[in-house]
């Protein structure tokens, strides 16, 4: 196959992999012979075949790719920057940024390989080095509305709203078309009780997704701050006929009914609610979210606290929830700090479980690690608060492995802040050659 035709079938896979058409991309690819090709072009060929892997969901595939490539190439930022992909993509989070890091380190100006590592920074929580980078990508010339985005979200995380409206409006500006975002958009005004901003971006979104659940709620959860029941109740029927089976629109109700006097009422609704079982995680988190809130915004603290068990029972103890609960049961400070504690416990079943790379099902698990996050005056504060949580939920032998992370902040409640929703357990390993 001579030249031309080569960096033609690669273009042509690069272009369907971007249009998010994995498979496609795939089986362009497979016109060629990645073994007979030239350094850069099997290079080439060998991350974008990784890449269309992981997007397929077949990651050990992709890594076996690079692996192999690796050894012949190790110095190359292309597979560098992909291997921090795949890894990430698989939640490796350490080893996909030590991937992205020796890329660049090879390669300084790879905007590609910065909001990749950006991305990487922000699943590990570190916001305020995701922005860096997502800044040092756009500056290099980054693919603008992708970033734009990701940055409008660790905005968020990070609490600098005004910013995260600024960055979503330079997004939507170029990507109008995008109907969740005109919903985000319209949340962070609502948050900051900017009702007009908020129905206007509603609207938007309405003329674009009629039919989403997410709009619906958002609107109708908006329009019962605004104290604008007549709105909220229109929602609340778009809402029922989109998602009939849903606790969402329950929950919408109750919120409803407690912003006009009913509060019994709506008590009632959040008992039958948290009754159900929940198969669908994002929907029962959804639902501790909300009936705590009204459990704190009434001081009812027992509920509160039995809701807490419950929620971490569930591995869904979020930032929203603790918060609620902080404000029923922490103390007010105008200065505190907010630690990230690595905090070890014994193995029991109902984790939401990661593995290490070298698990096996022969593993036998013994002992899980978790981030257990908390709003104290000092670190020892925080080991103590932490230590305590944790055994007050029912867990063994509980010790702080490490601190992972500390930031000042300013009129705030102490106590829990967030429970990582997973765990990374591990054992004793099988005595023997280590399997593969």
């Amino acid at each position: 196959m001579d030249p031309e035709e080569i960096d033609a079938l690669l273009d042509r896979a690069n272009r369907l992999l971007e249009a998010g058409r994995a498979a496609d991309s795939l089986r362009c690819l497979e016109q060629l012979d990645g073994s007979a090709l030239e350094e850069d072009d099997r290079i080439e060929w060998g991350s974008l075949r990784a890449w269309a892997l992981s997007d397929l969901g077949r990651d050990d595939e992709a890594l076996e790719t690079l692996d192999a490539l690796l050894e012949e190439y190790p110095q190359a930022p292309r597979l560098l920057s992909t291997l921090g992909v795949v890894l990430s993509n698989r939640d490796e989070l350490d080893e996909a940024r030590d991937a992205l890091e020796e890329a660049l380190a090879l390669r300084p100006d790879d905007e590609v390989a910065l909001a990749n590592l950006a991305l990487v920074y922000e699943k590990l929580r570190d916001y305020e080095r995701a922005l860096e980078l997502y800044d040092r990508a756009l500056s290099l010339g980054a693919d603008i509305d992708w970033v734009l985005q990701r940055k409008a979200a660790a905005l968020t995380e990070c609490e600098r709203y005004a910013e995260a409206k600024a960055t979503l409006k330079r997004y939507l500006s170029l990507v109008p078309d995008d109907a969740a975002q005109w919903v985000a958009l319209g949340i962070l005004h609502s948050d900051d009780e900017e009702f007009e901003p908020a129905y206007a971006c509603y609207a938007q979104a309405e003329k674009l997704e009629p039919d989403s659940g997410s709009l619906r709620l958002n609107w109708g959860v908006t329009a019962v701050r605004a104290g604008d029941l007549k709105v909220a109740r229109q929602q609340l029927k778009h809402l029922q006929r989109i998602e009939p089976h849903s606790s969402r629109p329950w929950l919408l109700r109750a919120f409803i009914l407690e912003e006009g006097g009913e509060t019994t009422a709506a008590r009632v609704i959040y008992d039958r609610i948290l009754a159900r079982s929940f198969r669908d995680h994002d929907e029962l988190t959804y639902a501790l979210e909300m009936a705590m809130d009204f459990f704190a915004r009434h001081k009812l603290r027992s509920r509160c606290e039995r809701l807490l068990a419950r929620a971490y029972a569930e591995n869904a103890c979020t930032v929203e929830l603790c918060e609620a609960y902080r404000e029923v049961t922490g103390t007010y400070a105008e200065r505190s700090t907010w630690f990230s504690l690595l905090v070890e416990c014994d193995y029991r079943p109902g984790l939401l479980e990661v593995y290490e790379p070298d698990y096996t099902p022969e593993t036998q698990l013994t002992r899980f690690v978790r981030d257990v996050q908390v709003v104290a005056a000092d670190r020892d504060e925080a080991v103590g608060l932490a230590l305590d949580f944790v055994r007050r939920m029912g867990e063994s032998h509980p010790r702080v492995r490490e601190f992972l992370g500390e930031e000042e902040l300013k009129n705030i409640y102490t106590g829990v802040y967030e429970i990582e929703s997973t765990a990374l357990v591990f054992g004793e390993r099988p005595l023997g050659p280590p399997p593969g």
